[in-house]
């Protein structure tokens, strides 16, 4: 039924065109023709008997064959393009957006070939962003669920010792810790990614806001014996404090578990006329140059996702909040001497 009325439709544009085209062709012939006869009922211009009525009738067939012949070339010049487009964005609707299009002819017709070319191309990254995204959410609920499932039916073993009770209830509530943080990040990343306009901002002390989130996180890093140095100057910013208090959790809580045992975390603060910026710096494992384009990727955890606890949305929400604030997140360097993330606000 579909392609019916879509072939009635192609039917119907080459019908209207070559009838529009043609009429433009034989218009001259017919003013022409009236013309004629309007100057011969004035007696303007008499007409010498029946050759000239014959020529006349011989002219308007020849300007008629003319006509058509034009009207079919025109018609096969401009509906072949459009014919070609079509087909193309057919096959784009079916899900196929590795069709391309070369449209020959006008300069108009090969832009118009070319934006469709970067529009189908657009719409492919965007296509394979969403499956790999559905595919790293899926493996990212399925692993804890399964764990919780396995360890909930060994519980039911009334041969446990109290010990094996607790240590599968302590991996029960982790999982299900961990659930919960992965829905939650997956909901927020949502959430800023639908968001435009930047709202709620007011104006704020940046480094108190720092240290607080670095005592918010005190258990984490004294558990690891990790040396903490802050350079604090108070510093204040417009922004939506919020997310901003999101931004130094999810950076320092990185920094926290990527360092060492006795490791060391360092965060400066600096600020011009125009720009405040943080640096946020740890000592532990790096990031290699081939990992570093990657990082700011949904689900992206490199090499550590097997050694430490995270589900790849950390960086990723840093990175929304980022660009509605109109600021930056660049990791700055990775190596030997270290890894620092650079924050870079509006002062």
């Amino acid at each position: 039924m579909i392609d019916t009325k879509r072939s009635i439709k192609k039917v119907r544009l080459t019908a209207v065109f070559a009838i529009v085209v043609f009429f433009i062709l034989i218009l001259p012939t017919v003013f022409s023709f009236i013309n004629f006869f309007i100057m011969h009922e004035l007696g303007i211009r008499p007409v010498a008997g029946h050759h000239k009525r014959t020529s006349l009738f011989m002219l308007v067939i020849i300007s008629l064959s003319i006509g058509a012949a034009f009207t079919f070339v025109f018609s096969y010049m401009f509906i072949k393009p459009i014919r070609t487009l079509e087909k193309a964005a057919d096959k784009i609707a079916e899900g196929d957006y590795s069709v391309r299009v070369s449209l020959n002819g006008m300069e108009e017709f090969k832009q118009l070939g070319e934006r469709f070319n970067h529009m189908a191309e657009e719409l492919g990254s965007v296509e394979m962003l969403k499956s790999d995204f559905v595919n790293n959410f899926s493996h990212e609920f399925k692993t804890p669920i399964v764990s919780l499932r396995g360890f909930a039916k060994m519980l039911k073993n009334d041969d446990l010792t109290a010990e094996e009770k607790s240590e599968y209830l302590n991996i029960i509530i982790d999982e299900s810790e961990r659930l919960a943080e992965l829905s939650s990040s997956i909901l927020n990343l949502s959430r800023l990614e639908q968001q435009t306009i930047l709202t709620d901002k007011t104006r704020f002390n940046v480094s108190e806001q720092i240290r607080l989130v670095i005592a918010m996180l005190d258990s984490k890093w004294h558990t690891k014996n990790i040396d903490f140095t802050f350079e604090d100057k108070d510093i204040f910013i417009n922004a939506n404090r919020e997310m901003l208090e999101q931004v130094w959790i999810n950076l320092i809580d990185n920094a926290i578990k990527f360092s060492g045992e006795k490791g060391k975390v360092a965060i400066q603060i600096d600020e011009n006329e125009a720009e405040v910026s943080v640096k946020i710096k740890n000592y532990g494992a790096y990031i290699t140059p081939d990992k570093s384009p990657h990082i700011f990727e949904k689900f992206y955890q490199g090499d550590f996702s097997r050694t430490t606890k995270g589900n790849g949305l950390g960086l990723s929400i840093v990175k929304e909040i980022m660009e509605l604030h109109k600021g930056k997140v660049k990791l700055l360097e990775s190596g030997e001497n270290g890894t620092v993330f650079e924050v870079v606000l509006s002062a």
